[in-house]
């Protein structure tokens, strides 16, 4: 077998003792036999990239296993057509996420993530290097949404991490403030309105508007999910002020038109504003595009929520009925949050358009 540079079995066996473990201890943390442990500290086997995000998650390396695994042998050469490539495959790879399922896109979208982080170290031109940070990140970060929505916090979390590490590199430090905004919607999805607002709070520092803008955003949402209306609707004015100010964001969705209106459309419905919030999403709706099957799944779901809440469950069971479709195609963890709410709300009105629906929405979450 092909003997790696001793720089990553040095490191692996240099934490390993920092941490005071010894290779039998080692063996209850990572999937591998004390034998094959000693080998990997020799230097005798290449870790792929899986192995060394491993290692560096239990030995707390902080990206830095990561980084000696899999740099490359030979320099990129200095080619900047090379971004425009990435670039261009970047823009299909969401255009794929609008519409498939996350381990669909996850299957191509992750091997690119090593690929162009690999590439970055290599490149033998400082401009091309930042460009592929940078790339590395966009993927990374795209990336740690997908696992998000295939319901894998813990991934989407080393991969919000990682995004952060090669912006950096690429020289641009809003990511790690929004990498915040990524922690405060996890938060929210779990129902935990305290860590919404504290990590909302946290990305709001950030010297961004943009990132200031879906911060303030999170933050609303968070204290709507603890009812407090005043602080909720303060928060709504300072990102719909903040959003005014923002041409382009190199993060977060492309797929609505007006972000601030969603979120106040969303913390109406967790206020009890519920017919207040159905009249924005019936708005809104219409503008997100045809082909972001995720987006509008996502928030046609809670557009009928809302209606449900108001009172008109037969109409909200219809609106339900003409998603299925699409719920089944995109299989998003986190739409499927609120379609079990709506199977709750279903089973507590017991409306006769309802048997229908309910019956589809077993089969879909417990496929």
């Amino acid at each position: 077998m092909k003997s790696l540079s001793p720089t990553f079995a040095q490191e692996v066996r240099r934490l390993r003792n920092e941490r005071g473990l010894s290779l039998s201890q080692m063996t209850g943390l990572v999937p591998y036999s004390k034998g094959h442990l000693s080998k990997i500290e020799n230097g005798q086997v290449h870790p792929n990239p899986e192995m060394a995000r491993l290692f560096d998650t239990v030995l707390q390396a902080d990206g830095h296993l990561i980084d000696l695994a899999d740099a490359p042998a030979r320099p990129v050469p200095s080619d900047h057509t090379t971004l425009l490539a990435f670039d261009s495959m970047f823009d299909s790879h969401r255009a794929l996420g609008h519409r498939q399922s996350p381990d669909i896109v996850l299957s191509s979208l992750r091997p690119q993530v090593d690929i162009l982080s690999s590439m970055a170290r290599s490149a033998d031109d400082p401009s091309l290097g930042r460009g592929l940070w940078l790339l590395a990140a966009r993927y990374a970060e795209y990336a740690g949404w997908m696992e998000q929505e295939r319901g894998d916090d813990a991934s989407a979390a080393e991969l919000t991490r990682r995004a952060v590490q090669y912006a950096t590199k690429g020289g641009d430090s809003d990511l790690e403030a929004y990498a915040s905004v990524r922690q405060s919607e996890f938060a929210l999805y779990r129902g935990d309105a305290r860590a919404t607002v504290a990590f909302a709070r946290r990305a709001g520092k950030s010297r961004s508007a943009a990132v200031q803008a879906v911060a303030a955003q999170r933050e609303a949402q968070g204290y709507a999910l603890a009812g407090i209306a005043d602080r909720c609707q303060d928060a709504l004015d300072r990102a719909d002020e903040l959003q005014r100010t923002v041409s382009e964001s190199r993060y977060g969705t492309t797929s609505l038109v007006d972000q601030v209106a969603i979120a106040r459309a969303w913390s109406f419905h967790d206020l009890g504003r519920h017919s207040e919030a159905a009249a924005i999403l019936d708005t809104q709706l219409p503008l997100i595009a045809p082909d972001s099957l995720r987006a509008r799944t996502r928030f046609g779901l809670r557009r009928a929520l809302a209606h449900a809440a108001a009172g008109e469950v037969d109409h909200a069971c219809a609106l339900v009925v003409d998603l299925l479709g699409d719920i089944r195609q995109v299989q998003s963890a986190t739409v499927h949050i609120d379609l079990t709410a709506f199977s709750k709300l279903l089973s507590r009105l017991r409306p006769a358009a309802g048997r229908e629906v309910a019956a589809e929405i077993a089969d879909i979450l417990f496929a």
